[in-house]
Formats: structure tokens, sequence, C-alpha cells
């Protein structure tokens, strides 16, 4: 009589224990979830600003390919005042200089497209370890009613 007595105790303490978890780990798995969406949002706006810098980056090196094709065109064979020379090559200095600015914050980006992307490794591997602890607390659910 004293061992069903201890056993329906534990069988009760155990099914409040489930009643109790299972909100929790369902708002936990919930918000795992939502954070791991936020984080693969932010990659795709990563991923479409790399897209729209690295077009720019084309276009901007074909753009500065074209003047000074352009410049040494106009100059080919001509005799040059010392003050030409010196606009021409502040010109191409400013062109290299706004080439390499982009190209910089291509590489930026892409550094914060892989940072992004350990971090939506890191969400998934939450939320599967989340909704394992749902699963299991299912499981155990469903083997107390069974019994």
């Amino acid at each position: 009589m004293d061992e069903d007595l201890e056993v329906d105790l534990d069988r009760a303490a155990l099914e409040h224990a489930i009643c109790v978890l299972t909100p929790l780990r369902l708002h936990r798995q919930a918000s795992a979830e939502r954070a791991r969406r936020q984080i693969e949002q932010e990659l795709h706006q990563l991923q479409e600003q790399l897209l729209i810098s690295t077009a720019s980056l084309n276009q901007e090196r074909d753009n500065q390919k074209l003047r000074r094709q352009q410049l040494s065109d106009t100059h080919l064979e001509r005799t040059m005042e010392l003050n030409d020379i010196e606009r021409w090559h502040e010109k191409e200095r400013r062109m290299l200089d706004h080439l390499a600015h982009i190209r910089q914050s291509v590489s930026q980006l892409r550094g914060r497209i892989e940072e992004q992307e350990y971090q939506l490794q890191q969400a998934q591997q939450a939320v599967k370890a989340h909704q394992r602890a749902v699963e299991k607390l299912s499981c155990m659910s469903e083997s107390l009613d069974e019994n």
C-alpha cells in the first residue's frame, strides 16, 4: 500500500513537472525560432547588399577603365604642361581611391556575411536543441499516459 502511494506521489510530481516545463520549453523553442528567422533575414539583406556592391565595383572598374582610355586618347602624342599632368594624375588618384573604398566595402560585407552565417548555424542548433527538449517532455507525458 505504501509502495502504491509512493508511486502515485512520484507520478503526480512528474506530471506536475511536465506541466510546468512544457510551456516554458515551448516558449524557448518559439523564441529560438524567431531569433533564427531574424538572423536569416539579416543574412539575406547582407547578401543583397553584397550583390549590389559587387555590381557597383564592377561598374566603377569599367567606368574608370573607359575614363583612363579617354584621357590617354585625348593626350596621346601631345605635349602637355606640368599642370595638366598633375591634374591628370590627381584624377587618376581619386578614381583609384574611390575604387579602393568600394573594394573595402565589399570585403567588409563578406566578413559580415561569414559572421552572420556562423550565427545562423548557432541559431539553428539552438532551435534543434529546444525542439528536442519539447519532444522529450512530450514522450515522457505520453509514457505516463500509457501507464
